[in-house]
């Protein structure tokens, strides 16, 4: 039987893999007995798999604008990677403190006393109520049955609270919680804390009753108690920009500045869903709260890496100058039907084959407002075999992730960028 050499079988790729990853490969391959067509085959397969498994751009066609496998918020990175001063102060030429402008650009943003960073809200929740245990010997968590959330793959709000060594306290029922319930378990429970928690990924309606910030304020003050709210998506634009595009869908979502007004001690939110930044957790609220979490000795075990701190200084100051609309999210956001409608025209201008433009329905995704859909203009690609342009998509220089809608490929301009558009026709062009 003919043989095949570990350098031939390597060779037979011109995949830009490292050489290293390939030669493992095959190595492997060849540690049995393999006639060289099979070796070659299996080997083609093992390279491209794992090449199309690298982190690389893509465009996003799905219509879900938030898309949690695609990295939710898109952003503009502006980061150069190379030295900052991220712990040195160039006015005493000396070691300074971290996030320093990041802080007061936050706090003037938010109407905050103080604020954290750390590097997901989920650790925002974990590290609040395990500082919140230690430093202020609470004990127990008071939640109402119907926040009691799961999100991701395995974060349950039971299981995060649980290994903060703190008790939970279920009160009122799924759909209908009161602030007697509230009240009965601070009576029950005198070194317990108040969690709101904000439905962000799913919603209740119908025969329902909660309890407001503002009435739970109340009650924490009656009870010398604490206030935390876990609002998880993050809303801080104001209501000028909203009205402004006509973004109505957001005229019941709770805003962070809002939620402190109203007497939270403590809010916390996500910065890669409506704020439009990376991935991170804010925390903001009362000095003696926030100073203590960032004094907490394993405080530093969750702080985000300069990269992130970067991101989020330019996002702020994006709303603080009122410049929204260049933060991505939200000119993806402010895209007129019109106007996606046009590019969509332009996309198929010169392309062969047929394809129909219809009205379509994108989310804002993320976990944020389940039940929200925006109209938009979709393009539903003409193909007698779906699986083979959706491998085409896949594959494609930028791979083009599409919305798979009634056995349909679909494409859904929304969630992409316009500088994206020539690279979509010229794919278009091709098929």
């Amino acid at each position: 039987m003919e043989n095949i050499s570990v350098n031939e079988l390597v060779e037979s790729s011109s995949s830009d893999l490292p050489r290293e990853i390939k030669l493992t490969f095959a190595k492997n391959i060849l540690s049995t007995k393999k006639e060289p067509a099979e070796a070659k085959k299996e080997f083609g397969e093992l390279v491209k798999k794992l090449n199309m498994k690298k982190q690389q751009n893509v465009i996003n066609a799905t219509g879900t604008v938030l898309h949690t496998n695609l990295g939710r918020s898109p952003t503009n990175i502006s980061y150069s990677g190379t030295y900052t001063n991220v712990e040195y102060d160039l006015t005493t030429s000396s070691r300074g403190n971290r996030n320093s402008y990041l802080t007061e650009s936050m706090k003037t943003l938010l109407n905050a006393e103080d604020v954290a960073f750390v590097n997901n809200n989920a650790s925002s929740l974990y590290l609040t109520l395990l500082c919140l245990s230690k430093k202020y010997s609470k004990d127990s968590v008071i939640v109402s049955r119907g926040e009691i959330i799961e999100i991701g793959g395995s974060y349950r709000l039971p299981d995060i609270i649980f290994e903060t060594g703190m008790k939970l306290v279920e009160v009122g029922t799924t759909n209908k919680t009161r602030i007697d319930d509230y009240k009965d378990a601070l009576k029950n429970n005198p070194n317990a804390i108040l969690l709101k928690v904000h439905r962000s990924n799913f919603s209740i309606s119908g025969f329902t009753e909660e309890v407001n910030i503002k009435q739970l304020n109340i009650l924490k003050n009656e009870y010398e108690s604490l206030l935390i709210h876990d609002l998880g998506s993050g809303l801080v634009a104001e209501n000028a920009f909203l009205s402004k595009h006509n973004l109505t869908m957001f005229q019941k979502e709770p805003r962070v500045q809002q939620s402190l007004k109203d007497g939270s001690d403590i809010v916390m939110f996500s910065g890669d869903k409506l704020f439009g930044s990376l991935q991170s957790g804010i925390i903001a609220g009362k000095t003696k709260i926030v100073e203590a979490i960032k004094s907490f000795s394993i405080f530093r075990t969750y702080r985000c890496s300069p990269v992130v701190l970067y991101e989020l200084q330019e996002t702020t100051d994006l709303y603080i100058k009122k410049l929204e609309e260049k933060i991505p999210f939200w000119n993806l956001l402010t895209r007129t039907y019109d106007e996606l409608e046009l590019r969509i025209h332009k996309i198929i201008k010169n392309t062969a084959s047929k394809h129909k433009i219809i009205k379509g329905e994108s989310l804002i995704g993320g976990g944020t407002l389940p039940n929200i859909t925006m109209e938009s203009p979709v393009l539903v690609l003409d193909t007698s075999n779906n699986e083979d342009i959706l491998y085409k998509l896949l594959n494609n220089k930028t791979p083009i992730i599409p919305r798979i809608s009634d056995g349909n490929v679909n494409l859904d301009i929304r969630s992409v960028f316009e500088y994206q558009d020539n690279e979509i026709a010229e794919f278009l062009n091709l098929v």
